[in-house]
């Protein structure tokens, strides 16, 4: 199931990912952020129904001047407000942007637009192109906004963002993915066997963060 996700992935097709029981026990939409376009934002909000969030690597945020957005509380004085969630893991939020030419942030044609620049960037970056790719985030983005981005810590934390990121090392492309909670009509988290039913019906891939996990240290990518 493993290399099948992969190549979904490597085509922009969604993917979903089950974190884990003893953890979020949630899945989660993937699909690598170059290939989103408005209808991608439409289902993803019709179908999954949580937060649209970009995401990218610690490493990545770094070279932008990113931040997580724990720290940046924590720096202005609130540091009362910075809490572990119930799951135990410190938060991956960095900032949430919008793109300069978007129009309210929220239509699905803006956040695509915003969505698909976002990973021009981290391209750049991945590139060795850190200088221009900083500049041009700078210049094209503005915060607040309405996409979130995340910052993940491959190998230190092991959540849908982390998971997302070890896909993608795996597949060999930029880490620049778009992750969405699937969420049942009642709000609570969709299960496992609905969302293996979509994922049939869809002709991809439901796989499980501990099948992640062993086959990227079996390859050596963690």
């Amino acid at each position: 199931m493993i290399e099948k996700a992969l190549e979904l992935l490597r085509q922009g097709r969604v993917i979903f990912i089950h974190d884990s029981e003893d953890r979020e026990n949630e899945v989660d939409a993937v699909i690598r952020a170059d290939f989103v376009t408005p209808s991608t934002i439409a289902w993803m909000r019709k179908n999954a129904g949580g937060l649209i969030c970009f995401v990218t690597e610690d490493s990545v945020g770094k070279q932008l001047g990113l931040d997580f957005m724990s720290d940046l509380l924590r720096k202005v004085g609130f540091n009362g407000l910075v809490k572990r969630p119930g799951y135990g893991d410190d938060p991956a939020f960095s900032i949430y942007v919008n793109h300069v030419k978007t129009a309210t942030g929220i239509r699905d044609r803006d956040r695509a637009l915003t969505i698909t620049r976002l990973a021009d960037v981290v391209k750049m970056v991945n590139e060795g192109r850190a200088l221009d790719a900083r500049k041009i985030f700078y210049d094209e983005f503005y915060a607040p906004g309405h996409v979130p981005i995340l910052l993940g810590r491959v190998g230190r934390r092991f959540g849908h963002t982390e998971l997302s990121l070890i896909l993608s090392r795996m597949a060999g492309i930029p880490p620049a993915l778009v992750i969405v909670e699937m969420l049942s009509d009642d709000g609570g988290a969709l299960s496992k066997d609905t969302v293996n039913k979509i994922a049939s019906e869809l002709g991809t891939a439901l796989i499980s963060g501990s099948e992640i996990v062993s086959e990227a240290r079996r390859r050596g990518i963690i």
